[in-house]
């Protein structure tokens, strides 16, 4: 018994020395994300990639040009 691992994991028990090992467990054991899309809920490791996730599928560029093609698309 380790009386140093101070940090555990609530979801399976397992401890860890230092807090960035717990949440590095937590993220690849446990697939915690840690960004949210506001918009959809989608999670992600990283900020880049739901910044890039929000600008593919929410910005108001893309909802005005998918609106134009829907336009063209009935007509």
């Amino acid at each position: 018994m380790d009386l140093f691992k101070k940090h555990e994991c609530e979801a399976c028990g397992k401890k860890f020395r230092k807090v960035e090992e717990l949440m590095q467990h937590q993220q690849i054991a446990h697939e915690q994300k840690l960004y949210v899309c506001k918009e959809c809920n989608i999670g992600f490791e990283g900020m880049e990639q739901m910044r890039d996730h929000a600008k593919k599928f929410h910005s108001y560029n893309n909802r005005v040009k998918e609106e134009k093609r829907r336009k063209r698309a009935d007509h």
